[in-house]
């Protein structure tokens, strides 16, 4: 049987990465940022009903969605972010929950992981065989994210407080990984989650 696992965190704390790493080990890793992009295509209901609720002014000349203007508006109000999770949010469960299901459906023995940033938000744990959470401070998040986005310390801590406080995701989660060290360290962590995630499926045949 195929196991699926969820991997999650906050924003900037190595999500991308951790997803890197675990496709260079053949694990074949699914994305919710890219379920999201897709049901906004140009041409989607998604994207109508987003220019619907906040306008033509967060389309690009070329009408697809502007994603840093749409984010300008909704991580400064909680209420506006709402709204978008409401368009967005029964879109992409469909979609992922498709994808879970069908993973599930293969006899291949190897194991899945799907990338969530909103994993426990929206409760898609149930669905899962497990879940592994990203940690790390808050003040090196904070850093982390306004190196990366090339953003104020204001906005970065805007985006960070719009989402579940990782301290609490931590919690929630079967696996943690604390990424406080060198992109080395993060690997061998990585590494050794591996071991233990193939031991499961290991078990599961015996």
């Amino acid at each position: 049987m195929s196991l699926i696992y969820g991997l999650t965190g906050g924003i900037a704390t190595g999500k991308s990465t951790v997803a890197k790493i675990l496709q260079e080990n053949n694990i074949e890793v699914y994305s919710a940022d890219q379920v999201a992009r897709d049901v906004v295509k140009p041409g989607t209901l998604g994207l109508k009903q987003i220019v619907e609720t906040f306008g033509t002014e967060i389309l690009n000349e070329d009408q697809s969605l502007n994603r840093k203007k749409l984010g300008s508006i909704v991580f400064k109000d909680k209420t506006e972010l709402d709204k978008l999770n409401k368009i967005n949010g029964p879109l992409i469960r469909t979609d992922i929950l498709n994808i879970i299901n069908n993973v599930k459906k293969k006899k291949d023995d190897k194991i899945y992981v799907f990338e969530i940033p909103l994993l426990f938000e929206f409760n898609y744990q149930q669905y899962l065989d497990g879940t592994i959470c990203l940690s790390m401070p808050k003040e090196l998040q904070t850093k982390r994210l306004m190196g990366r986005d090339k953003i104020s310390e204001k906005l970065a801590l805007q985006k960070i407080s719009s989402q579940m406080p990782i301290e609490e995701k931590v919690t929630l989660a079967d696996y943690v990984i604390e990424n406080t060290g060198t992109i080395d360290d993060l690997t061998k962590e990585t590494n050794n989650l591996i071991k233990k995630l193939r031991g499961h499926v290991n078990n599961e045949l015996s």
